[in-house]
C-alpha cells in the first residue's frame, strides 16, 4: 500500500475527532479495530483479518500480502506485541461492534482528512481549469 504514513496520519486525526464526539467509551478498542479495518477494506481493498486477544477479537487488514494494523502506534505499545494469527474475518464480523451511522460518519471524516492531507482539492481545481 502506498502512502501508509499519510493513511496513518489521516486515521489519527480522524480518530481523535471521533473520540471527542463520542459520549460512550465502552469497548472502544473493539470499535476502533473493527471500524478502522472495515474503513481500510472499503477504501483500499484487501482482506480483513482477526486475532484473538484476551478481551476479544482484534481486527486488521492485509493488502497485497502485507499485514497492516493501523490501530497499532508508538503510543499503543500493548498492541504492538501481538502474536498475529491472521484468521480471515467475514466482512460482517467487523460490523458487529458499531452502528452503521457511526461508521458512515467515521468514513466521511476520514475521506475529508485524507483529501486535505494529500491535497486532492487543489488537484481537482487545477484539472477543472
Amino acid at each position: 500500500m502506498d502512502n501508509k504514513r499519510v493513511v496513518q496520519k489521516a486515521l489519527n486525526l480522524t480518530w481523535s475527532t471521533e473520540m471527542k464526539s463520542r459520549s460512550v467509551q465502552s469497548r472502544m478498542s473493539d470499535y476502533q479495530s473493527s471500524a478502522i479495518s472495515r474503513l481500510i477494506y472499503d477504501i483500499f481493498g484487501g482482506e480483513i483479518l482477526k486475532t484473538h486477544l484476551h478481551k476479544g477479537w482484534h481486527f486488521y487488514n492485509r493488502i497485497d500480502g502485507e499485514r497492516l494494523d493501523f490501530t497499532v502506534s508508538e503510543r499503543n505499545r500493548t498492541l504492538a506485541d501481538i502474536q498475529f494469527e491472521d484468521i480471515p474475518a467475514a466482512y460482517e464480523e467487523a460490523n458487529l461492534y458499531y452502528q452503521e451511522e457511526d461508521y458512515s460518519n467515521l468514513f466521511l471524516m476520514f475521506v475529508r482528512t485524507f483529501e486535505n492531507l494529500v491535497g486532492l482539492e487543489s488537484y481537482r481545481r487545477r484539472r477543472a481549469v
